[in-house]
């Protein structure tokens, strides 16, 4: 119900859907700028490898040696980065803070005004403008924004670790059979598990107007309350993304991103409203009145006793 309820709330929301996507445009296009001197500095080193491999003839997931062309990638990727570490150790130092560090910063602080946005929709269907909820949140938007991507460094580092450990992998028969479905489940399974520890974290900060730390606990609370919802909600939407990703290239992320980040804060609101017993909007014709948790716990117990 949750995941229904957050795709037609997706459907009714389409322009801050549109504005979130923009804002992420923005970002992605300072995030290159930043780039540009690795670009320039590597260029050479990057060309010399992707030119190692003939990658002319996998041009889909439906290739029958897509996974070799997948391996491939991950080989060039691999050396790409021990060349660059020889050439400019401290010129790649900074292109990974840009890309690990300032990148997911600007995007959290995305997120965290498009929930205030959505909160606002959902319990009295008033509108926020985008930059009227950006400085407006400003003071807590930033702290939220940078503990939740120092959060996220080790987690970060940790998949990345992993899906090189798996796309390195040496075996011919499995490359060809068992590589590209192994890193969509892999990447589905990690990025699931981690969003369970930061579903409620913004809705709470922004609903009942605590602190950030304050709100990671009440947040925390919610979800191991309705772990396995949480979990398999997560599941079905990070697989979709993952297996749209595989299938369209890796161009498809400049929309993909913005997209899926819209639909994992609705979801993350309906969660938390849901869970207090609030009333929300979906759209203008559809009102939701859910039980509170505790109430539902009562009712069960009933049951359990009966």
């Amino acid at each position: 119900m949750a995941f229904v309820n957050s795709v037609k709330l997706f459907c009714s929301n389409w322009e801050k859907v549109l504005k979130l996507f923009l804002y992420y445009i923005v970002i992605f296009g300072i995030t290159i700028c930043l780039l540009l001197p690795a670009f320039f500095e590597f260029g050479t080193i990057i060309s010399n490898n992707v030119n190692s491999y003939d990658f002319s003839n996998y041009l889909t997931i439906f290739h029958s040696s897509f996974g070799v062309y997948l391996h491939n990638c991950f080989a060039v990727t691999f050396n790409i980065f021990l060349e660059c570490a020889n050439a400019n150790l401290g010129l790649l130092i900074y292109a990974l803070i840009v890309i690990y560090f300032l990148m997911p910063f600007l995007f959290n602080i995305g997120k965290y005004v498009f929930c205030e946005m959505l909160y606002g929709y959902m319990a009295s269907q008033s509108k926020v403008d985008f930059f009227s909820a950006l400085f407006k949140t400003l003071n807590k938007s930033l702290l939220y924004a940078l503990i939740k991507t120092l959060y996220n460094l080790l987690f970060m580092a940790l998949t990345t670790y992993l899906v090189f450990l798996v796309g390195l992998s040496e075996g011919a028969y499995f490359q060809t059979y068992f590589l590209p479905l192994s890193e969509i489940l892999l990447l589905t399974i990690l990025f699931t598990l981690n969003k369970l520890f930061t579903t409620g974290w913004a809705p709470a900060i922004i609903v009942f107007d605590c602190s950030v730390f304050a709100g990671f606990v009440r947040g925390a609370r919610v979800v191991a309350r309705r772990f396995l919802k949480t979990f398999f909600v997560g599941l079905i939407i990070f697989l979709i993304f993952f297996l749209f990703t595989y299938i369209m290239g890796i161009y498809s992320l400049f929309v993909t991103i913005p997209l899926i980040t819209a639909e994992l804060c609705m979801f993350d609101m309906i969660t938390f409203f849901t869970s207090q017993g609030m009333r929300y909007y979906i759209n203008k014709k559809i009102i939701m009145t859910p039980k509170m948790l505790e109430e539902v716990d009562k009712i069960s117990k009933t049951k359990y006793i009966i």
